[in-house]
């Protein structure tokens, strides 16, 4: 008996260990962890601010709440909250605590354990991004301009450093430093100790993108299209590339294996369902429709609507900051929402959303509005080729739009999709094993969702209201101390493995 309560401590060890310290897991934004938990799943706790956290009865003794979804069950929540969560807030975690901050100006400590408030903060400005930890200082970055230093686990605000404009990005942390850009274009390093000013940089365009960092290099993306390689030591400006598109509003840089990987909003439009369907239409193969699409976005192909614009996805090589390849990546996503950036496997595989007839993982059957669908697939990095997923089956994913597409993360071998409306959706990249982890509501814009292992509501009715219109976002799940974590508007979500 000694020897197993021994061999759960250090497993609840070993699990808090996964921590999951800013945006996209690290200042890289790989968006990956080794920890997994298998299907299916459950609630353990919903937290609904400072003053209620409901708590499901099975997981816990004593704890009250019934968080078994069911149809025609409905979680005990409030009708309204008094605070609002930024749709592009992820759930950031270290150690035992839980951080994230509303649109009211609030930023909380949340324990991981049982969803506990530890300690509130007012900032006195929204905060709409994510914020990073490390050591014992959390950062948060305002809307209006602050970004704030705020000891663990007392919550004193340690530092403040005031930019001239807002901030809509997420802060990042590497290597002591605290690396953060407003729309002013004034990109700054700080001591993550102190505040103090390290470097400043005047890019003099907005910067709605959070960038990614490592040792060596800073890459910033600012909204004259410029891609730009910083020296994270000293901010002195590389190099710039220009890049085809209208923005780069909340999409993120990835670096890794010395490459950048970098997805921008193409024009004329955020995606759309029928755009490139004359390219599907026209290939007779997958490797006729890469060179079609590749074609048709240099604008030379004869088919309709042929433009450089459409391009979304590059690759940049580091040091030398040049493109090695072209992607065959033309529109997707939409409903005013970019293109979702990508994310790298542990199996080192540099993921994203690809439009093809000749899908291999998500599902055969196209969704809503096209005559082709969506599929994830990898990139070469030899040659910027898409490299589908051959493992014999269909995962079979519902639901799927070409212009309603889900943000990624990576847990273990299995990929987590999430998008606020359509919920939480997970396959597993070993054998395509699909689950629909998580919905709002059972029915819900003509759909019924009773397959989900977890929903909150029997119909869209009784989702509650929240204190201001959300900032609307996509944002993946987040994964600490043996727990999948989700943001709602008007809650943080706290998923197990349902035994």
């Amino acid at each position: 008996m000694k020897v197993f309560i021994i061999f759960l401590i250090l497993f609840s060890a070993k699990l808090q260990s996964q921590d999951w310290k800013q945006f996209q897991y690290n200042s890289e934004h790989l968006g990956r962890t080794t920890f997994s938990l298998e299907p299916n799943y459950r609630v353990r706790w919903f937290w609904v601010g400072e003053n209620l956290t409901l708590r499901n009865m099975n997981s816990y003794p004593g704890w009250p709440d019934d968080l078994n979804s069911r149809p025609g069950h409905n979680f005990p929540l409030p009708s309204s909250v008094n605070f609002t969560i930024s749709g592009n807030v992820q759930a950031i975690a270290k150690d035992t605590l839980l951080f994230l901050g509303t649109m009211d100006g609030d930023a909380y400590f949340i324990r991981i354990f049982d969803g506990q408030t530890i300690k509130k903060v007012n900032l006195n400005s929204p905060i709409v991004a994510s914020a990073a930890v490390e050591n014992n200082v959390v950062v948060f970055a305002t809307l209006f301009g602050n970004i704030y230093g705020l000891s663990i686990p007392n919550g004193n605000i340690l530092w403040q450093y005031s930019f001239p404009k807002v901030i809509t990005i997420a802060p990042i942390i590497n290597s002591g430093k605290v690396y953060c850009a407003d729309h002013s274009g004034k990109v700054v390093a700080l001591d993550l100790l102190t505040g103090s000013p390290i470097w400043t940089l005047e890019l003099n365009y907005p910067v709605q993108s959070t960038p990614a960092a490592n040792n060596n290099y800073l890459v910033v993306c600012s909204e004259d299209m410029n891609v730009h390689l910083v020296n994270a030591n000293t901010g002195l400006k590389l190099k710039s590339q220009r890049v085809h598109g209208q923005s780069f509003r909340d999409t993120h840089p990835v670096i890794f294996n010395n490459m950048v990987y970098i997805t921008s909003v193409p024009a004329p439009m955020f995606g759309s369902e029928w755009m490139m369907e004359e390219v599907m239409a026209a290939s007779s193969s997958f490797i006729d429709e890469e060179n079609k699409i590749l074609d048709w976005l240099n604008g030379t192909s004869n088919l309709e609507y042929s433009s450089r614009d459409w391009k979304n996805k590059y690759v940049f090589t580091l040091p030398e900051f040049e493109q090695p390849f072209q992607i065959a990546s033309g529109p997707n996503d939409g409903c005013g929402f970019p293109p979702p950036s990508m994310v790298v496997d542990n199996q080192n595989r540099v993921i994203g959303w690809f439009k093809s007839r000749y899908p291999t993982l998500t599902n055969p059957n196209v969704g809503f509005g096209s005559n082709y669908g969506m599929d994830l697939m990898y990139i070469n990095p030899s040659n910027g080729s898409r490299v589908r997923f051959e493992l014999g089956t269909f995962a079979g994913m519902w639901m799927l739009e070409t212009d309603n597409l889900y943000a990624l993360s990576i847990s273990g071998n299995q990929v987590w999709m999430r998008q606020n409306f359509r919920g939480t959706q997970m396959i597993n990249l070993e054998n395509a094993n699909h689950t629909y982890v998580q919905v709002e509501a059972q029915i819900r814009d003509g759909g019924v969702f009773y397959g989900s292992n977890i929903s909150y509501f029997s119909t869209e009715d009784f989702i509650p209201v929240t204190s201001q219109t959300p900032w609307q976002g996509r944002v993946a799940p987040s994964f600490a101390g043996g727990y999948i974590f989700i943001v709602e508007h008007y809650g943080l979500v706290c998923i197990e493995r349902n035994l």
